[in-house]
């Protein structure tokens, strides 16, 4: 005899909801032991229109945006936009993108998040965070400084922590994180958040442990601040674990009053002023591409120990085109060092020479649109290897770099109006 069960309509009803209306569950990035870093750029971000991101839910995998208001879109912006809301900011049409928001009355406020699982099998102990903060827009005259603010949690239930902007329970806030727009009580309007002045790189070492299997969370905040709220957004995102602690490199010992970097004509000017020094045998100036692999390009002597105000200079002779980050690695007598802050310049120039093939086995291929008059080729801390002078008439030049040990090097093309053209290159 076969048996018939029935069912309530009502439980029939939950059911059919159970599986019409899914659960919403977050991708994680998984901090595993065998890569210890994860790198997010926006690029996929779109560059023209807009996209929906609603509160909550992820972009890209690990990354949810947090509202407290109710839009769910995205706009691409190239900080003309001055409507609260959720931005991909860039240059018009670019694919280099950068994430951001206007904060405000209406569109509320933000926070940009991101998911880690540590899959390690082991506890993690420290955490390294690397990112770009960038200006796109400031909003008036009027309004002062303001910030995107850095935030973590550790949890074994991402669900327990409370996700709201305006919620800070739960969350550690780490200040040396913190991004500072650059300009403020400034005419409003647009800005390149590319360009150097526009931006600045972080970098801090949280210590802390994170349990196998725990979560680790962190958070950019987008606060309503006072004022119409300026275009703030982060690029670049870089985490790398440590299964030990690994410490942040200490003050200078020598108190530094400042530190810039400005363009000189062709080269670059770095000056610095200490206050005091204690022991102080020499400053290693480095220089970097990408603000994170960076090499010595010159020294300058300390002054061992003193009181008194001293002022130091160095100029880059041969600078890289573009953006360059620098810093002063500081060399006590005991021959211990330590680092400076961060400082980078941007130098734009015209492409009006080629030089290929970058990575060579013993030759270089020279195309130049300017009549040219002599190379040279310099080490990595400035020393002339190669010298050798050019017919001017002549478009194409081939140089012999046989002779160079293995290693990187800069090519330095001096034209007949004195003007220099710098590129690098590899010998194989």
């Amino acid at each position: 005899m076969k048996t018939v069960f029935t069912l309530p309509w009502r439980v029939i009803a939950l059911c059919c909801a159970i599986f019409y209306f899914p659960l919403t569950t977050h991708a994680q990035i998984g901090m595993g032991p065998r890569q210890n870093s994860y790198t997010q750029s926006f690029d996929g971000l779109p560059a023209t229109g807009t996209a929906t991101w609603k509160s909550g839910q992820e972009y890209f995998p690990g990354w949810a945006v947090y509202r407290t208001k109710g839009d769910t879109i995205i706009t691409a912006n190239t900080g003309q936009g001055n409507t609260g809301g959720l931005y991909s900011y860039g240059a018009t049409g670019s694919t280099d993108r950068a994430l951001g928001s206007l904060a405000s009355t209406n569109a509320g406020q933000f926070t940009y998040n991101l998911l880690l699982q540590n899959n390690t099998g082991s506890p993690i102990k420290s955490v390294e965070v690397d990112y770009t903060g960038e200006q796109w827009r400031i909003s008036n005259i009027t309004a002062p400084q303001h910030v995107l603010s850095f935030w973590y949690a550790i949890t074994s239930d991402p669900a327990s922590v409370n996700t709201t902007p305006t919620n800070n329970k739960g969350w550690t806030e780490v200040p040396e994180l913190k991004f500072y727009g650059p300009k403020f009580y400034s005419a409003g309007g647009p800005v390149n958040g590319n360009a150097a002045e526009n931006r600045a790189l972080l970098h801090h070492i949280i210590q802390t442990e994170i349990p196998e299997g725990h979560y680790l969370m962190l958070r950019w905040k987008d606060a309503d601040e006072t004022e119409a709220d300026h275009g703030l957004a982060l690029d670049d995102v870089t985490v790398t674990w440590h299964a030990q602690a690994v410490d942040m490199p200490a003050p200078l010992p020598v108190e530094l009053a400042y530190f810039n970097v400005s363009i000189k004509g062709t080269q670059v000017e770095l000056q610095w002023q200490t206050a005091s020094e204690d022991q102080n045998s020499h400053f290693v100036v480095e220089r970097s591409h990408d603000g994170k692999t960076y090499e010595g390009i010159g020294m300058v002597a300390g002054h061992g120990t003193t009181a008194q105000t001293t002022n130091y200079t160095y100029v880059d002779q041969v600078p890289l085109a573009g953006t360059s980050y620098y810093r002063l690695k500081q060399v006590d007598e005991d021959e211990s060092y330590t680092y400076s802050k961060i400082v980078s310049v941007n130098r734009k120039v015209a492409q009006q020479v080629s030089v290929y093939p970058t990575i060579t086995n013993g030759e270089l291929q020279v195309k130049s649109g300017v009549r040219l008059q002599q190379a040279m080729v310099v080490d990595a801390v400035g020393r002339k290897l190669l010298e050798q002078q050019l017919q001017q008439i002549t478009p194409s030049h081939t140089l012999d770099v046989s002779r160079l040990e293995r290693g990187t090097y800069v090519l330095v093309l001096l034209d007949e109006g004195g003007k220099r053209h710098v590129s690098r290159f590899v010998r194989r």
